[in-house]
């Protein structure tokens, strides 16, 4: 099967062996889904930009960025986001 890194965070994934998902059985062709529509339930507004010097204020926080602002390990973005912010790999915890 032709699964991409993309199939794991779309809303058709299937979770499964026997098929990718419920428009591209098979996985997309050429690399490239069409039909991708994301499963995350938070993300930055254009994560291609995000540049850890041009942080603002708040922008170092892991809703805005997805990731510790201690380690960089990245907390899930299939899931809400927390009402308090740990990070498992190296204990950093929001402080608000």
């Amino acid at each position: 099967m032709a699964k991409i890194s993309l199939c794991d965070r779309c809303n058709f994934y299937a979770h499964t062996q026997l098929l990718v998902c419920a428009v591209h059985p098979y996985g997309p062709e050429w690399g490239v889904c069409s039909d991708f529509v994301s499963a995350e339930l938070w993300k930055p507004d254009d994560p291609q930009s995000y540049d850890p010097a041009m942080e603002s204020e708040c922008g170092w926080h892991p809703i805005f960025t997805g990731k510790c602002p201690e380690c960089r390990t990245p907390f899930s973005r299939m899931r809400l986001p927390p009402e308090q912010w740990r990070c498992k790999c190296c204990g950093w915890e929001d402080d608000l």
